[in-house]
């Protein structure tokens, strides 16, 4: 599978030192972008065990600014404004 990738990849005339791990990585973290669960991440890359999940799907800016909204808007839901 990576000769064809590389071939691709050279094809494409994109740069030589990408390979079929950086698709991967980048596509997982994309999955975090797009706030898909852990488990809907998993069944797309075809994992059975969580553990694996912070190796491939880096932390991003997104992801923690998405997070800090989310908690807010929960603490503040219902009046309880502890901001």
């Amino acid at each position: 599978m990576s000769r064809k990738v590389k071939t691709i990849i050279r094809a494409a005339k994109m740069r030589d030192e990408l390979s079929f791990a950086s698709f991967r990585h980048g596509g997982f973290t994309e999955t975090g972008d797009a706030e898909l669960t852990d488990r809907e991440i998993m069944a797309q890359g075809r994992h059975s065990s969580p553990k694996v999940l912070p190796r491939y799907v880096k932390r991003t800016t997104k992801q923690i600014a998405t997070g800090t909204k989310k908690r807010r808007a929960t603490r503040t839901k219902g009046g309880q404004l502890s901001e």
